[in-house]
Parts: structure tokens; sequence; C-alpha cells
């Protein structure tokens, strides 16, 4: 089965998060009509494939076949559930974000099973990666893992990790009163706007590789539109915090609250639900940082064989974007990542892959897998 047929397919495939389906079924014919030994569809959703070769390690490779809504079509320069191939790139939602290297692990796995590899080989495509990361959470648990090969789109490079993202909630008192009589009120829009110039000055910490933390307001409410004579009682912020290894969430939000102890803030909880209903999680909307140390052995496996594949030096890299790394940090096993694509092109009407991208991921996962499983390079 060609990587680029496949990517098209599963392109064409409509599957935003929450309704993976029809991508599932797409998937999971591929791999058995590939020879995967095991093709399932576990209780969340995820695809799951296995391939045995005897005693030895479990290799996971994982990628999310969920994408976030294409939005309007007209903004597109082809159908964006098309699959349409134009001047050597495959274009659509989830071209490279990330169907395609989901097709390229899935082809390049099952081609390391022949070059005498032993040991277990598990590929996974998850659901509800861009929200939540249900599928990645279920696969945790039901699953193990010597090595995580983890396929976002990276350009070919070698990745270690991410900075967290958390949603935090600021919620600022006031007292209602009349615009006109604004002395008897107090503002909680004047509140939160202080608030917001504090978040400024505030001292954050980085780490090496991911840089520094950083909070971002993202939006702020007061009331409905119409209330435009009233002194508001209450605003809420939404801030989007990235973090690192070195401060847990807890210190964060202590020294947030230090800059308006009256006000409210909490990271807020959603319930995620399989699209069959079959599993549910009641999550917080934060996604933990995730770095692998420098000094990780399976670094050096990883860079050499893909040096090897690839024909040229392999840069080490962190993704600016969160993933479902530290969904999976919970198997123990070093999660490394790799990809095909652009990862500025991800979630934007442009979004495509590039065939020699795909051809090139297919060489480095096989050689990523032949090398942790003592395979032939």
């Amino acid at each position: 089965m060609d990587v680029v047929e496949l990517t098209r397919a599963l392109v064409r495939a409509e599957s935003p998060t929450g309704r993976e389906s029809p991508a599932a079924a797409v998937l999971a014919a591929a791999l058995e009509a590939i020879g995967y030994d095991d093709v399932t569809i576990d209780p969340a959703g995820n695809v799951i494939g296995v391939i045995e070769r005897g005693e030895g390690p479990t290799v996971l490779l994982n990628g999310h076949i969920d994408t976030v809504p294409a939005g309007d079509p007209e903004r597109w320069p082809h159908p964006p559930f098309g699959g349409v191939l134009d001047g050597g790139r495959v274009f659509g939602r989830g071209a490279c974000d990330m169907k395609g290297p989901v097709a390229a692990m899935a082809i390049g796995a099952r081609l390391a099973a022949e070059a005498g590899v032993f040991g277990r080989i598990v590929m996974s495509g998850v659901v509800q990666e861009e929200i939540g990361g249900l599928g990645a959470r279920y696969l945790a648990g039901t699953q193990h893992a010597d090595v995580v090969i983890l396929g976002e789109p990276s350009d070919l490079r070698l990745m270690l990790g991410h900075r967290g993202r958390c949603e935090v909630r600021a919620v600022f008192p006031g007292r209602l009163a009349h615009a006109g009589r604004a002395s008897l009120g107090e503002n909680a829009l004047t509140r939160a706007a202080r608030f917001v110039t504090a978040l400024d000055a505030l001292p954050l910490p980085s780490a090496p590789r991911l840089g520094s933390a950083s909070v971002t307001p993202t939006s702020l409410v007061t009331m409905p539109r119409g209330g435009t004579n009233v002194v508001p009682g209450s605003a809420e912020l939404a801030i989007d915090c990235r973090s690192v290894p070195t401060e847990p969430r807890e210190a964060l939000l202590e020294r947030l609250r230090a800059l308006d102890p009256g006000a409210d803030l909490s990271v807020p909880e959603e319930v995620f639900t399989s699209e069959d209903g079959a599993v549910h999680m009641t999550l917080p909307r934060e996604n933990l940082p995730y770095l692998l140390a420098e000094d990780h052995p399976s670094i050096g496996v990883a860079r050499r064989a893909l040096t090897a594949a690839l024909g040229r030096p392999v840069e080490v890299d962190t993704w600016w974007f969160a993933t479902d790394a530290p969904h999976l940090a919970s198997l123990g096993a070093p999660i490394l990542g790799f990809g095909p694509g652009d990862p500025e092109l991800a979630h934007t009407s442009a979004e495509h892959v590039s065939v020699e991208a795909l051809h090139a991921a297919v060489d480095g996962y096989r050689a990523l897998v032949s090398a942790f499983l003592g395979g032939r390079p």
C-alpha cells in the first residue's frame, strides 16, 4: 500500500474530534490489508494494530486520527476533505496533523517487521487528541511500551517534548451599580484590567530547550451586550498558561492568586465521552509539559537511525505546541517525536504534506523501529 494513497484516503474520511469512526475504519482496514497480525478498535475508539516478532521489547507508534474543524471551504485551495494531490503535495484537513504521519507510521512499522526485528510493534491511531486527550489517556492504561514514537509533524526533526498548557479561569467579583452612580459600585472590569497589567511583570520560570513559561490573557467577559450603562459586578478572564516541568500547576496558580487574592482562580474540568458513549472521563483543561532528558540513551539510538535513513544529520528540537506525550508518559517509556509535515500548517486552510516528506517519514519510522527492536537498518 502506498503512503500517499493511504494519506489521501484518511483525509477524505472526515473525522472531527469526537466523531473519528470514519477515519478509524479506513485505518483499521489498511492495517489489516498490509499484514498486521491483530487489528482492533478499543472501547475509546482507538485503532490498535499489533505485529508480533517473538521475545523482545515493545515499540508503540502513536498518532491521532481526529482533526480540528475545516472552517470555510472557500478559504481552501482545494476541498478540505478531498485529499487532493497537487504539485507533489496532499492537501486537506489533517494532511499533516496528522493523517499523513499516521499513514507513514503504519507503513514504516510494517516494513520494519520484515527487517529481522525481535519484539512487539504496536501501531495506535487515537481519538480526541485535539481536545482532552481521552484516546491517549485510555491507551496508556491498557498498553505496555518500552519506547514510544510520537508522529506529530516535526519537519522530520527529532523532538524531545514541549511546554505544557492549561486554561486558567479567573473570576473577579465587583459590585453592580448604575454607571451614572459609578462611585456606588466596584468595577470588576477595572479590577480584571489591573490583574492583566500585573501579568506582564510576573516572573516566569524557564527550562532548557523549552524556553520560558508564558501566561496569555485570551478573553474577558463581563455581561451580555446591553448592559453598557451598568458597572459590572463580575468579570471572567481566560488565561492560556504554557508551563515548563520546573513549576507544577499549583505553584503557578498560587503566584497568580497573589496578584489578586480576592479573585477566584481555577482550571476548569470537562466531561469527555467516546463516540459510542462507552468511555467517560472528567478531565481538566490541562496538558502537562513533557521533556525527555538530554542524556537518555534512546536519543542517540534514534538520531543515528534517522541520520542513516534520511542521509543527513537530524536536528533535535522541541515542539511549540502540546501533544499526547504527557498522557503517554505514565507508560514509563521514553517518548520520541518524529513526523512529516510543517507544524506551522496545522489548523490552517493551507494544510498539506509533501509526497517527499511522506516517503522520507516511512524510511524514518522503519529505521526507528528496526533500531529499537534489533533489526537490520
